[in-house]
């Protein structure tokens, strides 16, 4: 089961990475209200991710246990 988590966090870090690439094109490439736009988008995405890899590595409280260490 752990082979799975990690696989996914690492696909979920590499979606992460392209969009903090997306993050520094957005802002050389478009207007600053585009940008602004782009930059909300992103970031939800981003934020998206990184609570998906916590509910990823969280375990459930209906077991006993708390986070997987």
């Amino acid at each position: 089961m752990n082979a799975l988590r990690v696989a996914i966090s690492l696909f979920v870090g590499v979606l992460i990475a392209i969009a903090l690439l997306g993050w520094a094109w957005t802002t050389s490439h478009q207007t600053p209200r585009q940008a602004i736009a782009s930059h909300a988008v992103l970031g939800l995405g981003v934020l998206a991710g990184v609570a998906g890899v916590i509910a990823i590595w969280w375990v459930r409280p209906g077991n006993g246990r708390g986070p997987v260490h």
